[in-house]
């Protein structure tokens, strides 16, 4: 993945062109909104939004929870653009950086900003 996009009213995720789904952290979203999860009546995450409005993820038949969107995501930076702006080994350090949060799964990209 070499793009970054924003989702309105959640905030920067990475994006995928070619991928048939983005996947948001439950950590990360609770951080933002509230969340509700009613395994008995509904089975449902809500994620619940400003002005009483709320996003609702169900589970496929697989059992991943999922919520259809309708190109909400907006792209504003491509990794590729900006290399210029960096010396070579600045470059390699910060592609380092990001494969190695790949792998282990943290800091939030925020926190490592």
């Amino acid at each position: 993945m070499d793009k970054i996009g924003d989702l309105p009213g959640y905030g920067t995720v990475w994006f995928y062109k070619d991928g048939i789904a983005n996947i948001l952290s439950l950590n990360n979203v609770k951080k933002k909104y509230s969340v509700s999860y009613d395994s008995t009546a509904y089975d449902c995450f809500e994620v619940h939004k400003a002005g009483n409005t709320k996003h609702v993820f169900k589970p496929s038949k697989d059992g991943l929870f999922y919520s259809c969107v309708n190109n909400d995501a907006v792209l504003v930076i491509t990794v590729e653009n900006k290399t210029n702006k960096y010396t070579v080994r600045e470059y390699s350090n910060a592609k380092k950086v990001c494969d190695l949060q790949n792998i282990i799964g943290r800091p939030s990209t925020q926190d490592l900003i």
